[in-house]
């Protein structure tokens, strides 16, 4: 990796929980690193290890008093300071305080003075029937709808002895997401014209499906295309073999050298297995939105409106779970997009589980619309997806995008066909 910590700002805030002594470990894998650290704890953190150590291992002073002589505007120069804000640990008690807006130590107080122009991270550490408290899940919900990342803890032995979610990110993962974060960065940063280390074939599905009710009404969504077309542009502006596989009623298609339309779920399903049999394509973006049901019978004839009707909707086949099946290419990457409405944290994570895609980009129904895009970006671990990144609009979201096409083209050895 290269070194993308060069001149990074972290702003490290820790909080009491029995896991704090992990974020000293944290800061000395940071300092290795070429970061520039800061810290600030909160009272009940000092209960737990003390300042000294930090001071030690960053060279700086601790910060913790919100009305210590000289710092009064501590709160607002740390935050615009930093790059990257990361509170490690976060305890249940912190997570309230920042979730209702109290400004009862330092770490809460800056929190009211952050914009959200640049990540907050927040690592939680608790109990798992503390984690798992409604309480707390909304806390850490109205916490993400703001823009602030939530690093799921791991499962594991607790301190108290119980078995569960809720152990701390271990340091040396905390620092390598940290370092991936900013390698992200900088490659988007970077311009479209960039020589990738090798171009991909890219198919991008855009748009929403339509199941015919009858010859002239059908069932369909909101979804104009404009997500998956806009991606399409920006990889195809930077060198890449793109394929926009777009619904006939989108009317973002002009300017792209191969789009390819569908109307149903089932049309798309046949031209998608035939596009991923007879070409080799490194790289599938499924930001479709695919009807989840279609009408079991379709009349022949308009259906007249002058009585009411029933209709019985039937599932569609997810096509997601079938890209890979379908691919020529046995190692295709798959990026695939997910919407939920009013999901917590929890049931993200179980609807996630059933995937088979290499990253989820996930958005929240309230935080899409005409002048709003924001999301997380999931990668598929070993157990189950977990958070790496989170864009905050659409001009982010392409620019991350930009990133994991970067990561698959530098790691195109492995993509052999």
């Amino acid at each position: 990796m290269s070194n993308s910590s060069t001149s990074k700002k972290i702003l490290l805030q820790v909080s009491g929980s029995i896991a704090a002594f992990k974020s000293i470990a944290l800061a000395s894998g940071l300092i290795k690193a070429g970061f520039e650290v800061e810290v600030v704890m909160t009272p009940s953190a000092r209960e737990f290890i003390g300042p000294a150590s930090f001071e030690g291992i960053t060279g700086r002073k601790v910060h913790g008093d919100t009305f210590e002589a000289g710092q009064m505007m501590a709160h607002i120069n740390l935050e615009r300071w930093a790059d990257l804000i990361l509170l490690y640990p976060a305890t249940a008690n912190q997570l309230a305080q920042l979730s209702q807006g109290f400004g009862a130590d330092l770490v809460s107080t800056l929190f009211l003075a952050h914009e959200f122009k640049k990540p907050y991270w927040i690592a939680p550490a608790m109990n798992q029937a503390m984690w798992t408290h409604p309480v707390v899940r909304d806390n850490a919900n109205k916490l993400q709808r703001l823009g602030v990342q939530i690093l799921d803890p791991g499962a594991g032995r607790m301190a108290c002895g119980e078995e569960g979610a809720g152990r701390l990110i271990e340091p040396e993962d905390m620092l390598e997401r940290i370092q991936i974060h900013f390698e992200a960065e900088r490659r988007a940063r970077q311009p479209l014209a960039l020589t990738y280390a090798r171009k991909l074939n890219i198919l991008i599905t855009a748009g929403g499906t339509q199941e015919p009710i009858d010859p002239v009404r059908s069932i369909t969504n909101v979804s104009t295309g404009r997500t998956g077309f806009t991606l399409a542009k920006s990889l195809e502006e930077a060198g890449h073999d793109v394929t926009l596989v777009q619904s006939e009623s989108s009317q973002f298609q002009d300017g792209l050298r191969r789009v390819l339309n569908y109307t149903t779920t089932e049309s798309m399903a046949r031209l998608l297995e035939d596009e991923l049999s007879r070409r080799s394509y490194d790289l599938v973006i499924h930001s479709a939105a695919v009807s989840d049901f279609r009408v079991e019978e379709v009349s022949k004839t308009k259906i007249s409106s002058k009585e009411g009707i029933t209709l019985r909707l039937i599932p569609n086949p997810k096509l997601v779970a079938r890209l890979k099946d379908w691919s020529r290419n046995k190692n295709l990457k798959v990026i695939s997009f997910k919407l939920t409405s009013g999901a917590d944290h929890l049931e993200i994570l179980e609807q996630l589980s059933k995937y088979d895609s290499d990253w989820i980009i996930h958005n929240e129904l309230a935080d899409v619309g005409p002048d709003k895009h924001t999301g997380v970006v999931f990668a598929k671990g070993d157990e189950k997806y977990q958070p790496v990144d989170f864009f905050k609009n659409k001009t982010d979201l392409s620019a991350k995008v930009r990133g994991l096409v970067q990561n698959i083209a530098e790691r195109s050895n492995d993509l052999t066909t």
